[in-house]
């Protein structure tokens, strides 16, 4: 089974290389990695015919996630941020394993990572009741049936901070069900220049209202996902 695995990246060549490496490690080397660069720092080039790296040209996060889609030939596609890490070589295995027992969207537990080297497990739940409440998932540890953005349709690119949350959404009240692993695959690294610091509460908060009135949420409390280690 060919999985797509990509990573959108926008001026982090300390991050990316390692991020990729994680990829490349995985005991499932059936697979294809996209690096989806959104920035004007070039990718380091990598000397695997597994790797295609796509200029997104400056468009911004969800374009450039729609754009890696897009180029997708996998059966499946895994995603994994560019400053995040790969901690379970068997991760995309075990996926393929579920895949095969009729999971059609499959995420993992993680670990956050603080500057100061402090490790904090992330392991949450998520059904269609839960999701109406919190986004309890990890994009970095997130594999799916590339058909479902078929049945769904691609990201919404009115949602740059949220995005992720309301593909989620879509997905379980589409009765696509999920399918958690429950171990650890990734590593999230904290820093200054996550899209969910402190910097952009505001922006964040006019897209979560957003979110909400697309959805019928009701009562969310703006957080991310630290608040839940």
């Amino acid at each position: 089974m060919l999985i797509s695995c990509i990573i959108p990246t926008r001026n982090r060549p300390e991050f990316v290389v390692e991020a990729a490496r994680s990829v490349l490690a995985q005991s499932h080397a059936d697979l294809e990695l996209i690096i989806v660069n959104d920035g004007t720092t070039p990718v380091q080039a990598f000397d695997d015919g597994r790797v295609r790296v796509i200029d997104a040209g400056q468009r911004g996060a969800v374009p450039a996630r729609n754009l890696g889609v897009e180029s997708a030939r996998g059966e499946a596609i895994a995603w994994l941020d560019d400053d995040d890490v790969w901690t379970d070589r068997q991760f995309l295995k075990r996926c393929v394993a579920l895949f095969s027992q009729g999971s059609n969207f499959i995420f993992g537990d993680g670990a956050l990572v603080f500057p100061n080297g402090e490790r904090k497990v992330f392991a949450q739940e998520a059904s269609a009741e839960s999701l109406a409440r919190d986004n309890t998932i990890l994009i970095s540890a997130v594999c799916y049936r590339r058909a479902l953005h078929k049945a769904l349709g691609v990201f919404d690119g009115t949602l740059p901070y949220y995005w992720d949350w309301d593909w989620y959404l879509r997905v379980v009240r589409a009765d696509m069900g999920v399918t958690r692993i429950a171990a650890p695959v990734v590593d999230i690294r904290i820093h200054a220049k996550n899209m969910s610091g402190m910097s952009n509460l505001a922006a964040r908060d006019e897209n979560l209202r957003r979110l909400c009135d697309k959805h019928g949420l009701l009562d969310i409390i703006l957080k991310s996902h630290v608040d839940f280690v």
